[in-house]
């Protein structure tokens, strides 16, 4: 009963608590104050000391994959035997949130670094990135010349060229690259590059969007166009058939112009002919049926992509206003300083009232 009673906290004894608390607080205010500004002091001098880091950001919205695109050439294809629905399934292969993990992908960053910039003289992105990241003196170090050709096909490249691509293609995936989606009720895209490298940013972003969307379009149309290319070559040997029937059917009539109809015989070649050409005929009207609804798949199936916003020089960089971070220092160093107070306080109470015990 002794012990319930003396764990009990009343109100009253509460106010009290929270008065010499806050009454503790208000007595260091000249030790908030200091931290307060010296926290802010580091903070300036981290900020403006440091290099500033750029962000180059492109963002574009792909249409909406839909499968009602051929729906008014339905009753042509059925007609022309081609199965519509078949061929406008690729829509599906490429959708916006797998295309988030494609520009994240190692043979998409590969192949950026691999990719020449007019705007830095013709020279390879790796270049520029690992001099921006001070790897070309470890490398000139330690490794051959022949080692360090990036320009030569990338099926020739040895081993140590693999590793060092790799190890660059994990830095830019941890460090520099971010594709979000900002909204997941839209079909927009953000992808976006940070380096303290502007001009590197800039040129790597744009680079890797152009890959990017190059490698999505070409996969996405590739059915398609497979598909018409093997109709045009059908309807191509088609039509030579056809136009050699033709000939030979003016040949055979030259040879009769006043047959006797009394020889039926004679008719005969003519009439193979002419059911020849009929045949030939019928055929490549089927196939230009299925050719001008392949044309129309392969227009219906290529993806609109637009680019709303890319990077233009001078690109944002990261570094706080004089401001912002004078304000931003005195808030998190008084902060910091009214949590260790706080704990020290609690801390200090708490031995306070074991003692008291013993």
């Amino acid at each position: 009963m002794n012990q319930k009673t003396a764990d009990t906290i009343t109100l009253r004894e509460l106010i009290k608590r929270l008065e010499q608390f806050l009454g503790y607080l208000l007595s260091n205010w000249k030790s908030v104050i200091i931290g307060s500004i010296l926290f802010t002091f580091l903070l300036l001098a981290y900020t403006f000391l440091k290099a500033p880091t750029y962000t180059a950001r492109t963002t574009f919205v792909l249409e909406n994959e839909g499968g009602d695109g051929l729906g008014q050439f339905s009753s042509l294809a059925s007609l022309a035997g081609v199965n519509v629905g078949g061929l406008s399934e690729s829509g599906a292969l490429f959708q916006i949130d797998n295309i988030q993990e494609l520009y994240k992908s190692r043979r998409m960053i590969e192949k950026t670094l691999l990719s020449s910039c007019s705007h830095l003289d013709h020279e390879l992105l790796i270049y520029h990135y690992a001099t921006a990241q001070k790897l070309i003196e470890k490398w000139n170090k330690r490794l051959r010349p022949e080692d360090l050709d990036f320009t030569k096909p990338r099926n020739q490249y040895s081993r140590v060229q693999d590793s060092l691509l790799m190890e660059m293609t994990e830095m830019i995936q941890e460090s520099n690259l971010f594709v979000s989606k900002p909204s997941r009720k839209l079909s927009i895209l953000d992808v976006s590059v940070v380096h303290k490298d502007e001009t590197l940013a800039k040129e790597f972003d744009q680079e890797l969007v152009r890959n990017v969307n190059e490698f999505y379009v070409e996969t996405r149309t590739k059915k398609a166009r497979e598909n018409l290319s093997l109709l045009q070559n059908q309807t191509d040997s088609v039509k030579k058939v056809l136009d050699t029937k033709v000939f030979e059917l003016a040949e055979a009539s030259q040879m009769l112009p006043n047959a006797n109809p009394l020889y039926a015989t004679n008719q005969v070649p003519i009439r193979k002919l002419s059911i020849d050409v009929q045949t030939s005929g019928a055929v490549y009207a089927e196939m230009v049926k299925n050719l001008e609804v392949s044309k129309i798949t392969l227009r219906n199936t290529t993806p609109l992509i637009q680019i709303i916003d890319e990077p233009i020089l001078p690109l944002k960089d990261t570094t706080w206003s004089l401001l912002k971070t004078i304000v931003l220092g005195i808030m998190i160093g008084g902060l910091l300083m009214l949590t260790f107070l706080s704990l020290r306080y609690f801390y200090q109470q708490a031995m306070l009232d074991d003692n008291a015990k013993l």
